[in-house]
Order: C-alpha cells, then structure tokens, then sequence
C-alpha cells in the first residue's frame, strides 16, 4: 500500500470520529434542552386523598350552616310578624278602655258588652302568646321536640274530633280519609296535631261554603308520607300569605311593608300557615303548596310530607 492510500484511511477515520462526536453533543444538546424547557400544558397535579369519614363530616358542615341560615332568615321574619299578630288585640283592649273610661257609654249594658270585646281581645292575644312561646321554644332548641313512631290514624281522629263542629255550623263538608291502623310517621305527636288542626281549620273558617278533604298517600320508595288537604278556600285568600311566606324568606321588605301586607283578624290565616310550616319542618318534614285557585272554582291544594317509621 503507497504512503497515499494511508493518508486517505487516515483522513476517514479522523472525518468518521467527528461527526460521531458532533451527533453525539447534538442529542445531548437536545435532551437538555427538552428538560429545560417548561412544558406548555403541564398535566394537573394529582387530587389529594380525602377519606369517606372527612367527606362526610363536610357534608354535615355544609347542612348545619344551611339549616343555621334558615334559622336565623325565619326568626327575623317571624319577629316581624308576631309583633304585628299582637298589636290587633292590644289595641282593641286599650280602645275599648278609653270608651269606658272617657264615659262614652251610652247605657250600662254598653259599658258590660264592651267589657266583654276587651275580655274577648285579651283572651286572644293571651291564646296567641302561648302559641308563639311555644313555637319560639321549639325552634331556639329550649324545648326539645319528642319525635317518635307515632300513628297517624290517631291524629287524624283527634284532628276531626277538633274541627267538625266548625264545619257542621258553617254547613261545609269535611272529610277525612283515614289510613291504615299500621301506618307511622317520625314525629311529635302534639306538634303534629297542632300543625294539622291549623292547616284544616283554616280554610272553615274562610269559607262560606264548600269542602275541605284531607287524603294520605304513602312513598315506599322515598320512605315518606304525604298528608293532603283539598278545599275550597277564595282564591283572594293567597295574595297575603304567598306574599308573606316569600317576603320573610327572603328578607327584602321592611316591617312597615311586612304591617301593610298582613291587615288580617287575629289570629290571620297567613300565621297560622306560618307556623304550621315550622311545626312540619322542624320535625323533619316538609310542607308545599302544591295548587293555588285561579278562580273561586278551583281548589287548593296543600301536602304535608313526613318521614315514614315502623311501630317499634
């Protein structure tokens, strides 16, 4: 082999290790700078592990600010509303006084049935006060609620024994339907009674004529029950208390507002309505209108729903 073709090999092996090392800088060049440079979507961080038992306690948390909320949105507007209810029959006591006293009487026998409407005022607003205390003991948590398996047929019985009389006078039909002997609810039996008596009494004592039906409905599969009460109370009846019920929920009327929108006799249908839905709730369940009359022909239509129990 000539010095030429050694000067040859020796020039392809010094071309060949170049352009080895130049490749080789140029991936090492391209792996760092992969690494580098940040990637423009980065994939999100995993979720951090929370256990059931925290998820649950979050879940309380979030359901006891909820029902605090509530609390304190209906003992605003129930403050309102009682300070007004009380009002009517003080003032009719302090009237009828200032007759007597100013000796405007125009006979004795003025001056004794006058006496009377005060006795009557008084009455009343001593019945109210009882009512509202108790309300008011029951959903600041001083008195506790004895919430328990309690048969509804024999609630219902004593609801009809309360308020058939009232419709016998008035000549209104009431009928009660009532449901198996083996049928329970989780409530309070006073409570529910009170609550059920003020949903049917307040439509007889609206009507001039007409029906009040009272239904039970049974869901297996929500484990509820649902009381309905059909009748045929004027239509006029619901501008104040869908008005009231909206207004204190929401707190945007003042008490003026709240004064001018209840100009009802003591005690008003709208608070009776008021306090049936605390009673219901704080025993768990719930109360709806379900139908509002659009004429003096249609009905109303209100249920009540409780959780359903078993006897033991």
């Amino acid at each position: 082999m000539s010095w030429t073709h050694w000067t040859l090999l020796g020039l392809g092996f010094v071309s060949g290790g170049g352009i080895g090392w130049w490749w080789g800088r140029s991936a090492a060049l391209a792996s760092l700078s992969s690494v580098l440079t940040p990637d423009p979507n980065p994939a999100p961080p995993p979720d951090p592990v929370i256990d059931d038992s925290l998820k649950t306690e979050l879940q309380y948390t979030r359901l006891a600010y909820e029902m605090a909320k509530q609390s304190e949105q209906f003992k605003a507007g129930f403050l309102a509303r009682t300070s007004h209810e009380l009002r009517s029959p003080i003032n009719s006591v302090i009237s009828l006084h200032q007759l007597i006293l100013a000796d405007l009487c125009d006979s004795p026998d003025e001056e004794r049935d006058f006496i009377r409407q005060s006795y009557d005022a008084a009455q009343k607003m001593l019945g109210l006060l009882d009512q509202l205390i108790a309300v008011s003991k029951a959903t600041y948590g001083t008195e506790q609620l004895q919430i328990q398996p309690v048969a509804l047929e024999d609630v219902l019985m004593e609801v009809q024994s309360l308020t058939y009389l009232q419709a016998q006078n008035r000549g209104q039909r009431l009928e009660l339907e009532y449901p198996d002997p083996d049928l329970y609810v989780l409530a309070d039996p006073r409570w529910l009674r009170q609550a059920v008596v003020n949903l049917v009494d307040t439509p007889i004592g609206l009507m001039q004529e007409g029906s009040v039906r009272l239904t039970v409905q049974t869901n297996e599969a929500a484990q509820q029950v649902h009381i309905q009460i059909d009748d045929q109370r004027p239509a006029s009846f619901w501008s104040e208390p869908l008005d009231l019920l909206s207004l204190l929920r929401s707190q945007e009327g003042d008490l003026a507002t709240i004064r001018a929108a209840t100009e009802t006799p003591l005690p008003s249908p709208a608070l009776s309505l008021l306090v049936s839905q605390t009673l219901i709730e704080l025993m768990g369940g719930q109360l709806e209108v379900l139908a509002v009359p659009q004429f003096e022909a249609d009905l109303t239509c209100i249920r009540c729903t409780l959780p359903l129990a078993t006897a033991d």
